[in-house]
């Protein structure tokens, strides 16, 4: 007799491998922490199956496209994080190992003064900077009118 092979379902994105419920806490309106089991039906796994699947597919298909009409040098599994560092090394962004983002020269204003851009993150490599979690732009009356608006980005991690 041969024995039957059980192959193990691979758990890919927000998909999960078991049928068995789990665990989803919740916090109550007094701060409380609750918590309950969620049991999808068959149709709802269904759905989210085929969802992460079509998200998949767009994902690849538009990652395909800038490596192949957008010259971008994307390795062959690219994820967000690499479109990203593509995308700043494009707008004149540096990005260091260690996650330091600063630009690649300064701007020279048509006065002849500089307008220094520089922007820091505490992550330690790029490639676990989340995609634009948290972007805020600040800007003072002093800075907006002498060099127009001054943009600051800060990227962090949660």
């Amino acid at each position: 007799m041969e024995e039957e092979r059980t192959t193990t379902p691979t758990m890919r994105g927000c998909i999960k491998a078991t049928r068995n419920p789990w665990k989803v806490k919740h916090k109550g309106r007094d701060g409380s922490i609750r918590m309950s089991l969620r049991r999808p039906s068959d149709q709802e796994r269904e759905k989210n199956r085929l969802r992460e699947k079509r998200r998949r597919m767009v994902t690849a298909k538009i990652f395909a496209c800038l490596k192949k009409h957008g010259n971008y040098n994307l390795p062959k599994h690219a994820d967000q994080n690499d479109v990203l560092f593509a995308l700043c090394d494009e707008a004149g962004w540096h990005v260091d190992q260690d996650g330091v983002i600063s630009r690649k020269e300064k701007k020279v204003d048509n006065d002849g003064s500089t307008i220094p851009a520089t922007i820091t993150t505490n992550c330690h490599r790029y490639s676990q900077l989340p995609f634009l979690q948290n972007i805020s732009t600040t800007t003072t009356e002093e800075e907006s009118s002498a060099h127009g608006l001054d943009l600051t980005l800060t990227l962090g991690r949660f």
